[in-house]
C-alpha cells in the first residue's frame, strides 16, 4: 500500500475517532460536567476550546465544547475568548511551519512547492494570492494547517499573522456559537 494512501486512511480514521469522541461527550453529558468541575473558570475553558480549535484532530472537540459553552455565556465574549486561543495556537503552528521551512527546506516537498509558486506568484506581482487562499482557509471548516503553511511562507508579518488569524477564527467561532446561544 502507498504510504501517502497509509498516511491519509489513519488521519480519516483519527478524525473519525475525534468526531465521535466529541459527539460521546455531548451526548452523555460528560463535557458539561467537564467544563463546571474541572475547568470551572469559564475564561479558562472558552480559550482551552479556542486552542483546540485549530487542529483537524481536536476541532470536533473543540466545536463540542463551544456548544456546550455557548448555552450560558455571552457569545461575543466566547468568540473573543475563543478566538484568543484560536490565534495562539495559529501563532505557534506559523512559527513552526517557518522554522521547519527554513532548517529543513531540503527535506520537504510539499512546501517547497508551494515555496515556488510564491516565488512565481511574487514575479508576475500576484504574490497576495497565496496568503489570500491561507486566510479562507483559515476562515473555512477546514483544518487551519493548511492554511497557516500558505501564511507561514508569506511576507506576512508575525503581527499580520497574529491579527488576521485572531479575526477569521473569531468569526468562525462566532457563527457556531451565536446561533446556540440564541436556540437555547
Amino acid at each position: 500500500m502507498d504510504p501517502k494512501l497509509k498516511k491519509l486512511i489513519l488521519r480519516t480514521g483519527v478524525f473519525i475517532l475525534s468526531l465521535s469522541l466529541a459527539w460521546w461527550l455531548v451526548k452523555a453529558g460528560y463535557l458539561q460536567g467537564l467544563i463546571d468541575t474541572v475547568l470551572p473558570f469559564r475564561i479558562l475553558s472558552q480559550i482551552l476550546a479556542g486552542v483546540l480549535y485549530t487542529s483537524f484532530l481536536t476541532s470536533p472537540i473543540s466545536v463540542a465544547m463551544l456548544i456546550v459553552l455557548a448555552q450560558d455565556n455571552n457569545p461575543i465574549i466566547t468568540a473573543l475568548l475563543a478566538g484568543l486561543g484560536a490565534a495562539s495556537a495559529d501563532l505557534f503552528m506559523v512559527r513552526f511551519f517557518r522554522k521547519e521551512l527554513s532548517s529543513n527546506l531540503h527535506l520537504v516537498s510539499g512546501p517547497l512547492r508551494l515555496l515556488q509558486i510564491n516565488k512565481l506568484l511574487q514575479l508576475l506581482h500576484l504574490d497576495f494570492i497565496v496568503p489570500l487562499i491561507g486566510a479562507i482557509i483559515v476562515a473555512s471548516p477546514f483544518p487551519d494547517e493548511l492554511g497557516l503553511m500558505m501564511l507561514g511562507v508569506s511576507k506576512l508579518r508575525y503581527q499580520e499573522i497574529a491579527f488576521l488569524t485572531y479575526i477569521l477564527n473569531t468569526a468562525g467561532i462566532l457563527l457556531i456559537v451565536l446561533p446556540i446561544n440564541l436556540i437555547s
